[in-house]
This record gives C-alpha cells, sequence and structure tokens, in this order.
C-alpha cells in the first residue's frame, strides 16, 4: 500500500512537470495567430488613430497581425464588455482612452469593472485637446474675445463633444464652469464627426485633438483658439494655452492605454508590455504621434493601474466642479 502511494504521488509530480513547460510554451509562443484589438470609437478620430498606429508596430515586432475593429457606442460600453466577458488568452484586447475608466464610471451604469475586470498591459499615449470654433459663427477666432462673446449670449451656440459622458464632453462642462459660458450640448458618435460639423457650422465651438485636422485648417474651415495643455504646442505655437487666455485650471490631458481580459497571464501581459515599450522608440512612430501633438508611452502594468487610479480620483474631482451629472 505504501508502495502504491509512493508511485502514485510520484506519477503525479512528473505528469505536473510535464503540464507546465506546455502551458509555459503556450504563453511564450504567443501570439500564434491574428490579435483583434477593440476601439470604442469610430473610424478617423484620435482613439482609432493611435490604435492602428500601436497595432502596426506590434504586428512588425510579434510577427503577427493586431486587427483594429470598431465598436462605438457611449461610455466605451459596447467595446468594453465584449473583452471584458473575452477568453482571457491575449487574443482580444481592449485599446481604451481614459474616458473608460474614469469618466464612464461617473456617467453609466456599466456592465463591467474598470478596475477590475481587465488586466492592464500598458499607457500608449499621452495628448493633449485644442479648442476651436467654426469660421461659420459669429464668434471671435481668439480666446479671450470668444469667451466675453459667449458670455454676451448664453444658451445662444452649441458645442459639440464625442457623446455624453465623453473626454469632450467633461472638458467642455469645466470650460463652461471656470467662464460662466453657457453652451447648447450637442452629442455625436464619436470623435470623428466632431470636425464636419464644426466647419459646416452645425456646431460653434468644440475641443478635439490634432488626428485629421490638418485639411481643415490648411482650408480655413476651422479656427484654433487654445490648446488645453501646460504648454504651447510644437507643431502650432501660434496657439495659445488655455491659461495664457484667461482660464486656469484646464490642462488635463487626454490618455490612452491597452488591456487585456482578467486573468489572462502575465507572461502573456509581460510580451505584450515589451513590444509597447520597443513600439515607443521607433522613429516612424514617433514623428507620426509628435505630428499629432501625442506623447507615446509603454509602462509597466502596475504603473497603468496607479495612472488609472489616480485619474479616476481626478475626473471625480473635475466633474464635481463642473456640476457634471448623468444626462
Amino acid at each position: 500500500m505504501l508502495r502504491r502511494m509512493v508511485l502514485s504521488g510520484a506519477f503525479a509530480v512528473v505528469a505536473m512537470v510535464a503540464v507546465a513547460p506546455q502551458a509555459a510554451v503556450a504563453q511564450t509562443d504567443y501570439p500564434s495567430r491574428p490579435v483583434r484589438v477593440l476601439v470604442a470609437y469610430p473610424p478617423g478620430g484620435f482613439p482609432d488613430t493611435t490604435a492602428r498606429l500601436f497595432s502596426d508596430q506590434l504586428g512588425k515586432i510579434l510577427h503577427q497581425s493586431f486587427i483594429v475593429e470598431n465598436k462605438p457606442s457611449s461610455g466605451t460600453i459596447v467595446a468594453g464588455e465584449a473583452v471584458a466577458r473575452a477568453a482571457p488568452d491575449g487574443y482580444t484586447l481592449l485599446a481604451a482612452d481614459s474616458q473608460m475608466w474614469a469618466i464612464a464610471p461617473l456617467m453609466y451604469r456599466l456592465p463591467f469593472d474598470p478596475m477590475k475586470d481587465f488586466e492592464p498591459i500598458s499607457m500608449l499615449s499621452e495628448n493633449n485637446n485644442y479648442l476651436s470654433v467654426s469660421p461659420k459663427s459669429p464668434i471671435p477666432p481668439n480666446l479671450p474675445d470668444a469667451i466675453r462673446f459667449l458670455k454676451a449670449h448664453p444658451g445662444q451656440f452649441h458645442y459639440g463633444s464625442a457623446g455624453i459622458g465623453s473626454f469632450h464632453h467633461l472638458l467642455m462642462e469645466v470650460f463652461q464652469a471656470k467662464t460662466g459660458i453657457k453652451l447648447v450640448h450637442v452629442p455625436f458618435k464619436g470623435t470623428a464627426q466632431i470636425l464636419p460639423a464644426l466647419s459646416e457650422g452645425e456646431i460653434a465651438i468644440a475641443n478635439h485633438s490634432l488626428a485629421s485636422v490638418s485639411s481643415y485648417l490648411a482650408q480655413g474651415k476651422i479656427k484654433m483658439i487654445g490648446i488645453i495643455a501646460g504648454k504651447r504646442s510644437t507643431s502650432y505655437p501660434d496657439v495659445p494655452t488655455m491659461q495664457e487666455g484667461g482660464v486656469s485650471g484646464m490642462d488635463i490631458p487626454g490618455t490612452m492605454a491597452l488591456f487585456a481580459p482578467k486573468g489572462t497571464p502575465r507572461p502573456i501581459i509581460d510580451r505584450l508590455g515589451q513590444a509597447i515599450k520597443t513600439a515607443v522608440t521607433q522613429p516612424d512612430l514617433r514623428q507620426r504621434m509628435d505630428s499629432l501633438s501625442v506623447t507615446p508611452i509603454g509602462t509597466s502594468p502596475e504603473d497603468t493601474a496607479a495612472t488609472m487610479k489616480a485619474d479616476f480620483a481626478a475626473f471625480s474631482a473635475v466633474a464635481k466642479d463642473a456640476n457634471l451629472k448623468p444626462e
């Protein structure tokens, strides 16, 4: 009996040892097939552009296709839920901006918990938005005059955002709270719709990233009057900061990060994280992102999680100060 027990234990140990290398091989061979990268916005905006630039680099570094899929919805709900419920094998990822983890929880009843249902992989980028007015509106194309004009015409002009509870929505609510301006909110279904609406005069004022903006500027279809940042951009050095235009406390950058479903093995997370750190050193990526006033970033999962928590605390305070409530 004792001999049988010893032999049985020995076989169990051998079996465990045999299985462990197979699991390790499965993880270190990652990725062995195409990877889906879900984005919660339509094509053309800053989140989509960032996701595609990084997916292209990850494909080159890891020798596998990283395919971007756009799943736009308010509060990043559709894309976030799809990834939260996906198999934790590293083949379905979420490229999300700070709306997902710092703003949407304040505005919606989410079917997932941004802090608990994902494995943070790495921050991808940080960017600053610009405040612009439509040339088809009577709003003066410089910040101090625009503020005075809008304060004299409360509730008469519309601003656009990428949707209720979006980063753009929050920034414009903060802008109104700090200036005493009263505007009418027009929510769109994504960032790609903001610039066309602004250029055609459907809305009078909006904030936006630099993604896909060059043609509108070259043709004079929008007028940038301020950058929502602590310093001027090297791409458009003539555009003053909000502080310079008389609006303090609006140095609020937008951020993006990459996530996997909760329970994804750490070797896969680390492999993706290391590839991102390699990607941010590539000249073509840095040059393209610099042209959009975007800073590429590669961070550890722990640092990414810390940034998420800090962002949520900061945006909670901002939303409270701006009296931003669910609509």
